[in-house]
């Protein structure tokens, strides 16, 4: 049975976080995927561009590889690497 999602809260600077993550790591998103465990570089490049439905299991692997609080990923207002208040 589906579930409606609101997606009016979801965070919008999300995609650009993710790209950043994948990014630092030095790797392409063909090498990311698997890391994550999604399904290709054609899933992760739609994940970072905002044209798709991020997964919680391959969010929740962007977060462990990152190494960075999962509030700042999460939160529009705090900067991915230092976690300050950005507004």
């Amino acid at each position: 049975m589906p579930i409606d999602f609101d997606y009016s809260n979801w965070p919008q600077k999300l995609p650009d976080k993710l790209k950043q993550i994948r990014e630092r790591l030095g790797l392409t998103p063909e090498e990311f995927a698997p890391r994550v465990n999604a399904k290709d570089g054609k899933a992760i490049k739609q994940y970072e561009s905002g044209k798709g439905e991020v997964p919680v299991s391959v969010l929740m692997r962007y977060w462990k590889l990152s190494d960075v609080p999962l509030a700042n990923i999460l939160n529009d207002d705090r900067d991915l690497w230092f976690g300050h208040r950005v507004n």
